[in-house]
C-alpha cells in the first residue's frame, strides 16, 4: 500500500465528518421548527483492499442521511390532533350559541316568558284597565321579539359556519395540490434509489397533518421501509401514496380530485369530483375533523327554507319552533273561549280553485296541465249518509275514473244521492271554487228541507287530496299540513246571550285515531256543530240549540261561524282539549305557527284595548285570563311528543345545550391530555435535542480533527520521504 492510500483514507474521514457536522448543524438550526424531523447520517466503510495477511480498509462514506421518524406514530399524532381541533371548533360554536340560551331564571327567553305570564296575572286582576292591556301587549311583543332574535342568531351562526366550511374546502384543495406537487418532487429526487428527500417529506407530513385536521381524509402508504441509523430506527420512505375522502381518492400519487361544495338549500355540503366529472356527496362520512365539527353544529339535513333539521342548530330550531307553536296553539285555544258575535278563523290550508274553465276537463289531463297537486286514480269514493241527528244511515259508493271531469264526478255523486232518496235535499256543487255538499231543493218541490248530511268516508280516487280540499280527508293524513296540529279530545261550543248567560252548549268530539269521518275529518267536526236535531239544552225545544243560532262552514281553508238570527248572541269555545281554536285561529291572540313568525295578533297590536279577559261577554269576567295564567303551571303536550310545562320544556332545552357544551369541553380536555402525551412521544423521537446534537457535534468535530491530524502526519511523512538525499 502506498502512503497516498492513507492520505485518501483520511480524506474520506474528513469529508464524512464534515457532512455529519453539516447535518448536525441543520438539526440545531431547526430545533424550534415543529415540522422538522431530525436527521442522522449513516456511516459505512468503503470496500477494502484485499491483501495478505488481511483486508485493508480505504476509508469511510456517508451511505445515507435518514429522517428519525415513525409513520405509525405520526399517524397517531396527526389523528389525535385532528380530533382535538374538531372538539375545539365544536366547543367554540357551542359556547357562542350558549350565550343566547343562558341556563338561568332571570335572563333570556325564560325571563320573557315569566314577564308574559306575569302580565296576564295583572290583566286577570284588572280586566278592564287599559294600561294593563297595553302592558300585556308590550310584554307579548317583547316575548315574540326574543323568539325572532334567537332564530336570527341561529341563522347568523349557520351562515358563519357555511362560510367557514367554504374557507376550509379552499384550504384543503390548496393542500391537496401541494401534496401532489411534493409527491412529484419526491419521486424525482429519489429516482436514483439512494437519495432521501427528507425535507420534502417533512413538508408533506406537515400538510398531511393539517389536511387531517380540516377534513376526514384517510392516507394510505405502501412499500414502507425501516432503516437503522446508527442506533436510531427510521420508519418511513413509503413509495405508493393515496389520500381518500369518503372512499373517493383526492390524491393518487401525483394526480388530484378536487373537493367541491354542494349547495343544499343554501347550505354548503361536501362533494368530490370523480373521474367522470360527476360529483359524489361525501358529507355524511365527515365526522371528526374541523369540517366535521362544523357539520355537527350546523346539521346536514334541511327543511325547504334551508333551516337545519338535525345538528345542534337544528335541534335548537326545532325546540324553539315547538315551544312557539305549542304556546300559540294553547294560548289561542284558550283565547278562543272569549265569545264574539261571529267568527272567521285563519286560513289553515289553501285549496286549488275550481273554475268554469277546468270543471269539464278530465282529471288526469288536469294533472298533466299542472292544475292538480298529484294524479288521481280509478277508485271508489265512499260517502257516509247521516240523518239530522248525526247518526249514520248508510254508505254510498261512487265509482270515479281518471277520465272523469270534476263536473262528471259531481253528477255521479248526485245521481247516487237521488237513487238513494230523491228528496234528500243535499247536493254536491262547486261553490266559491270548492266542492261542497249543500242543502238543495233536489225534488223541485219548492222547499229545502235536508234530511241529513253527507261525509266523505274514503277518498278512493284521491280527487279531494289532489284538489287540496283537506276538510274531507282524515285528520291523521292532513294534520301535518296544517300550520299547527290537532290533538285527540274535543271541545265545547257555547252560545251566550248579551248578558253572558249560556243559551246553548254542544260538545264536539275530535278523534284522530277513529275511522269515522264524523270525528276524524274537519268536515265531520263542522257537521257535528251543524247537526240539526240535537237537544243541547235537554229542554225538548228544537229551536234553541247551537245549530239554531250559528252555522259553521269551511271557506278557502277558514273556519267560519255565521249568525243565523238577529238576536244579540255570542259564540265561543270551551274546554278545548283538541286545540281546535288554536289550530284554526278562532279569535286569535297570537298569529303565526313557529318561532320565526310568532307575533301578537295584528288587530290587538294596533289596538290593545281589544284584548279580552272574559269568556262570557261580560266586562267583569276574567275567566280566559285566569285560564291562560294557569297554562304556565300545567303539563301540556308538545309537538315533539314531550309532556311538560312551558317552563320545564324551555329549561330542558337550555339544560341539554349546557350539558352538550360541558361534555364537549370535557372531551376536549381529555383529548388535549392524550395529544400532549402522544406529541411528547412523537417529538421525543423526531424532535431535535440540543444536548444530544451538541454531543454529536463534539464527536464529529473530534473525528474531523483526528482525520486532519492523520493527513498532517502523512504529510510530514511525505516531507521526510522527499527530504532523503539521493
Amino acid at each position: 500500500m502506498a502512503i497516498s492510500t492513507g492520505l485518501n483514507t483520511a480524506l474520506t474521514g474528513l469529508r464524512a465528518h464534515q457532512q455529519a457536522i453539516d447535518v448536525t448543524s441543520n438539526n440545531i438550526s431547526n430545533a424550534s421548527n415543529p415540522d422538522y424531523v431530525r436527521e442522522r447520517v449513516v456511516f459505512s466503510t468503503l470496500k477494502p483492499v484485499n491483501e495478505i495477511p488481511g483486508d485493508i480498509g480505504i476509508g469511510v462514506q456517508i451511505s445515507s442521511i435518514n429522517r428519525i421518524t415513525d409513520t405509525f406514530l405520526f399517524n397517531r399524532f396527526a389523528n389525535t390532533s385532528a380530533a382535538l381541533n374538531s372538539l375545539k371548533t365544536q366547543e367554540e360554536y357551542l359556547q357562542e350559541i350558549g350565550t343566547y340560551f343562558p341556563d338561568v331564571n332571570d335572563q333570556g327567553l325564560y325571563k320573557d316568558l315569566k314577564d308574559f305570564f306575569n302580565a296576564w296575572q295583572d290583566f286577570a286582576s284588572n280586566p278592564n284597565d287599559g294600561s294593563v292591556k297595553v302592558n300585556l301587549a308590550n310584554k307579548t311583543e317583547k316575548l315574540t321579539d326574543t323568539f325572532h332574535a334567537l332564530k336570527d342568531k341561529l341563522k347568523d351562526i349557520r351562515k358563519s359556519i357555511n362560510e367557514e366550511i367554504d374557507t376550509r374546502i379552499k384550504e384543503a384543495n390548496t393542500i391537496i395540490k401541494n401534496i401532489a406537487r411534493l409527491n412529484k418532487e419526491i419521486t424525482t429526487h429519489e429516482a436514483n434509489g439512494k437519495s432521501h428527500a427528507n425535507e420534502l417529506r417533512d413538508k408533506r407530513d406537515a400538510l398531511e397533518k393539517r389536511l387531517r385536521e380540516i377534513i376526514d381524509v384517510k392516507i394510505y402508504k405502501s412499500g414502507i421501509t425501516s432503516q437503522e441509523s446508527q442506533g436510531e430506527v427510521s420508519v418511513d420512505y413509503s413509495k405508493n401514496y393515496q389520500i381518500t375522502l369518503g372512499g373517493y381518492p383526492v390524491v393518487d400519487g401525483t394526480s388530484t380530485h378536487e373537493i367541491t361544495k354542494i349547495d343544499n338549500k343554501g347550505n354548503v355540503n361536501i362533494g368530490i369530483f370523480k373521474d367522470d366529472y360527476s360529483v359524489a356527496n361525501v358529507t355524511s362520512s365527515i365526522k371528526k375533523s374541523e369540517i366535521g365539527a362544523l357539520l355537527k353544529v350546523r346539521g346536514t339535513d334541511f327543511n325547504s327554507d334551508g333551516s337545519p333539521i338535525n345538528g345542534t342548530i337544528g335541534q335548537l330550531n326545532n325546540s324553539l319552533d315547538t315551544l312557539a307553536a305549542t304556546l300559540i296553539r294553547n294560548i289561542n285555544s284558550v283565547y278562543s273561549y272569549s265569545a264574539q258575535e261571529e267568527v272567521q278563523g285563519i286560513q289553515t290550508f289553501k285549496t286549488i280553485p275550481i273554475s268554469e274553465d277546468i270543471e269539464n276537463i278530465p282529471l288526469t289531463l288536469l294533472y298533466k296541465q299542472g292544475v292538480l297537486s298529484h294524479d288521481v286514480k280509478n277508485g271508489i269514493l265512499k260517502l257516509d249518509v247521516l240523518n239530522n241527528s248525526g247518526e249514520r244511515l248508510t254508505t254510498l259508493q261512487v265509482s270515479i275514473k281518471k277520465s272523469d271531469s270534476i263536473k262528471k264526478v259531481l253528477d255521479k255523486i248526485n245521481d247516487k244521492i237521488n237513487s238513494y232518496e230523491s228528496d234528500f235535499d243535499i247536493k254536491a256543487v262547486i261553490q266559491n271554487g270548492e266542492i261542497k255538499f249543500v242543502p238543495y231543493d233536489t225534488n223541485g218541490d219548492g222547499e229545502v228541507k235536508p234530511k241529513g248530511s253527507l261525509l266523505v268516508k274514503d277518498d278512493g280516487s284521491l280527487m279531494f287530496s289532489a284538489l287540496k280540499e283537506y276538510e274531507y280527508l282524515p285528520l291523521d293524513v292532513v294534520n301535518n299540513k296544517l300550520p299547527l296540529q290537532l290533538q285527540n279530545g274535543g271541545f265545547d261550543i257555547n252560545v251566550y246571550d248579551e248578558n253572558g248567560n249560556v243559551k246553548a252548549k254542544r260538545h264536539i268530539t275530535v278523534d284522530l285515531n277513529s275511522t269515522d269521518p264524523r270525528y276524524n275529518t274537519i268536515q265531520g267536526i263542522i257537521n257535528q256543530i251543524n247537526t240539526r236535531e240535537m237537544d243541547d239544552n235537554n229542554d225538548n225545544n228544537p229551536n234553541n240549540d247551537v245549530d239554531d243560532f250559528y252555522h259553521a262552514f269551511i271557506l278557502n281553508g277558514k273556519v267560519i261561524f255565521s249568525k243565523k238570527t238577529d238576536q244579540n248572541t255570542y259564540i265561543g269555545l270551551d274546554n278545548d282539549i283538541s286545540n281546535f281554536g288554536g289550530v284554526f285561529g278562532i279569535n286569535q291572540f297570537f298569529e303565526g305557527n313557529n318561532a320565526a313568525n310568532i307575533s301578537l295578533a295584528y288587530k290587538l297590536k294596533e289596538n290593545p284595548s281589544l284584548i279580552r279577559a272574559y269568556k262570557a261577554p261580560n266586562e267583569g269576567n276574567n275567566e280566559v285570563a285566569n285560564e291562560i295564567l294557569q297554562l304556565q303551571f300545567e303539563k301540556i303536550n308538545f309537538n315533539d311528543g314531550s309532556n311538560a310545562t312551558i317552563f320545564e320544556y324551555y329549561r330542558q332545552t337550555t339544560t341539554n345545550l349546557a350539558n352538550k357544551i360541558n361534555d364537549t369541553s370535557n372531551k376536549k380536555e381529555s383529548t388535549q391530555t392524550l395529544f400532549k402525551s402522544i406529541s411528547n412521544e412523537y417529538y421525543s423521537l423526531t424532535g431535535v435535542n440540543i444536548d444530544e446534537e451538541l454531543i454529536n457535534l463534539e464527536k464529529y468535530q473530534r473525528g474531523y480533527q483526528a482525520n486532519a491530524r492523520v493527513i498532517t502526519t502523512i504529510n510530514n511523512m511525505l516531507d521526510a520521504l522527499f527530504g532523503i538525499k539521493q
